[in-house]
């Protein structure tokens, strides 16, 4: 686990959005007992082994057969401190993915219960050196334990998600670009709205969004590109009516951070995608 630039920067910095981060005690906060947040950063930096026993280095490079070894091209120069690159061969329905955790636990729980509710907080910092439709599919955010597995969450078939629950941005296939926000709970339907964000070839952005049961109905779960809350429409929130359809939405669910990079219809040639850092947390009142 990286430990590293914890101080929020602003907004469009590298560093972790304050309007995430910073007002709920994660970080540079007035929350005093350790025992109430649960707080994970990782930096990709020069951690312990895995599971294969490659070591992870300063740069991380997981190509298309999953293999990770340490990747001494990947740039740094725009003062990444470690970057994990996805590589893909542009085989067709190529999936290259990680979840915390290890895929087989969660971290997190969105909940407005008594004594279940808490703060959640996810946010990534990302590029990707592809935009073009029918090429890739990509996901950013939360979802059940299990997820990051080939063929589980993303399928063959474009657009189209497998019966997990989850929550975050989408980059759909047939579009290339633009960021949706989505959410889907297990035997539901999915539900997505257009941010009014996209994503630009080799620029990173940050992608988060904040849970606050005790925020105001329609401000329950925020979206963030770049530390700004998406507003393109009200929908883009998911608000008190969301959280209450349990059949559509992951309400009580138990979820962990995840990405997913998958080749669409058409994919071809080497596709990247470079994660700088990712972060989750969970809060509670006492």
């Amino acid at each position: 686990m990286g430990t590293t630039r914890l101080s929020a920067e602003g907004a469009v910095g590298r560093g972790l959005s304050p309007a995430i981060w910073q007002a709920y005690g994660f970080i540079g906060g007035n929350h005093y007992d350790p025992s109430l947040n649960g707080f994970f950063f990782d930096d990709f930096v020069e951690g312990p082994s895995w599971a294969d026993g490659d070591a992870v280095k300063y740069a991380i490079h997981i190509d298309s057969t999953g293999t990770i070894a340490g990747c001494p091209d990947v740039d740094l120069s725009e003062g990444e401190f470690g970057v994990i690159r996805f590589t893909t061969d542009g085989t067709v329905q190529d999936q290259l993915s990680m979840q915390m955790g290890g895929n087989i636990g969660n971290v997190v729980k969105i909940d407005d219960a008594a004594n279940e509710a808490g703060v959640v907080a996810f946010e990534c910092r990302v590029k990707t050196a592809t935009i073009t439709t029918d090429d890739l599919r990509l996901f950013f955010g939360l979802a059940q334990q299990g997820s990051s597995a080939d063929d589980i969450m993303m399928t063959d078939v474009a657009d189209t998600f497998g019966n997990y629950a989850h929550l975050g941005f989408w980059v759909k296939e047939t579009d290339g670009a633009s960021l949706f926000r989505t959410f889907h709970q297990i035997d539901g339907t999915e539900d997505t709205q257009d941010t009014g964000d996209d994503l630009a070839v080799d620029t990173w952005v940050k992608l988060g969004l904040l849970y606050d049961p005790n925020a105001p109905s329609d401000e329950l779960i925020k979206f963030y590109v770049n530390g700004t809350e998406c507003t393109n429409s009200g929908d883009v929130r998911c608000d008190a009516t969301d959280l209450a359809d349990d059949t559509n939405f992951p309400a009580g669910a138990e979820m962990a951070p995840i990405i997913l990079m998958k080749c669409g219809s058409t994919a071809g040639g080497t596709d990247y995608l470079h994660v700088d850092w990712w972060a989750v947390g969970q809060g509670f009142t006492g």
